[in-house]
């Protein structure tokens, strides 16, 4: 089984192509010499930075960790140049990678454009009434489109959740169109062909982001060389049955086969700097050579890996940074 970062797990999805869509398109006048733009005049994206996203799918809030909000990656970000971003499917297991699978593929830049259009006539931007489904606890989807004449959003609660309950018929009507269009942006290969698309690739980062936090007090900090504390509960170590219900045994070492070896954090000193209002998580960027020592250390680490940093030992939790941001201070505290 694979499953998606965050815990969520990685649905097969019936393609719904939008070839009815992009055909009408093409007949507005839609060509590789200028594409067509929208009733507002603001489909056109040429001239915009190559780094800069033309549209995004992301998720935001939900009943999650801090941690987990701010490390979230976008369900699909698609940018100007036709390089497209996604996250993988990672094999079921625990503890998993320290890094999640980012993957590269590529398209047009004509199809590029027909994807703006496209979600631009699909209502990102306008503000339909979707309703407000009775769960609490679902993030809500955002769609965000950039075009010569701005960024444009559309957020909805709980799209891929709600049952209909409590929503009007125009409320369902709406947000099956939003699901349309969630269902084309995030299946490609069946929205613009199979043959559209690249194969994915790795994304290899030019910068990366690290969430730090004390290594957990009810585990106590491991020697360097990787050894286990020992039987007779040392200071700190956590009293017999306090460990949460569903760890698997040896999570804080006794000799378990889960015992932690610390690793030398190669970047710039932890913990970085606060992040976030109110939120006991600081975050440090690693650019240029710091993130390749970064990435090989972590591409041989897990989730579960402590690293250790002027003498004390963290937790960490990584964000590898997309084109179109640099450091901590891009990524949204809501998630």
């Amino acid at each position: 089984m694979t499953m998606l970062r965050g815990g969520r797990l990685m649905a097969a999805v019936l393609p719904l192509a939008l070839a009815t869509a992009l055909a009408s398109a093409a007949c507005t006048g839609a060509t590789a010499d200028g594409p067509a733009r929208d009733s507002l005049g603001t489909g056109a994206t040429t001239g915009l930075d190559a780094d800069a996203v033309a549209v995004r799918v992301d998720w935001i809030g939900g009943f999650v960790t801090a941690e987990m909000l701010a490390t979230r990656l976008p369900l699909v970000a698609i940018y100007h140049d036709g390089r497209v971003l996604t996250e993988g499917p990672v094999a079921a297991m625990w503890p998993g990678p320290a890094l999640p699978n980012l993957q590269l593929r590529r398209i047009s830049a004509a199809d590029v454009q027909k994807l703006v259009d496209h979600a631009v006539a699909a209502g990102v931007g306008t503000e339909p009434d979707f309703g407000q489904p009775p769960i609490a606890d679902a993030p809500s989807t955002r769609f965000t489109v950039r075009t010569a004449g701005g960024v444009r959003t559309m957020e909805v609660a709980a799209l891929t959740e709600a049952d209909g309950t409590g929503l009007t018929a125009a409320q369902q009507s709406a947000r099956k169109a939003a699901q349309r269009l969630y269902t084309e942006l995030t299946d490609l290969p069946a929205t613009l062909g199979a043959g559209a698309v690249s194969e994915p690739e790795e994304y290899t980062p030019t910068a990366i982001a690290a969430f730090a936090e004390p290594w957990a007090a009810s585990c106590p900090a491991p020697s360097s060389d990787g050894s286990a504390p020992s039987d007779g509960a040392p200071s700190g170590s956590a009293p017999a049955g306090s460990m949460p219900v569903g760890d698997p045994p040896g999570l804080c070492g006794g000799g378990g086969a889960l015992s932690r070896e610390a690793r030398t954090w190669p970047g710039p000193p932890l913990p970085g700097e606060p992040y976030g209002a109110g939120l006991v998580l600081n975050c440090v960027t690693s650019s240029g050579g710091d993130a390749t020592k970064v990435l090989a250390a972590a591409r041989t680490a897990d989730a579960n890996t402590p690293w250790t940093s002027e003498g004390r030992t963290w937790s960490l939790t990584f964000r590898p940074l997309l084109p179109d941001e640099s450091s901590c201070a891009d990524l949204p505290a809501g998630g």
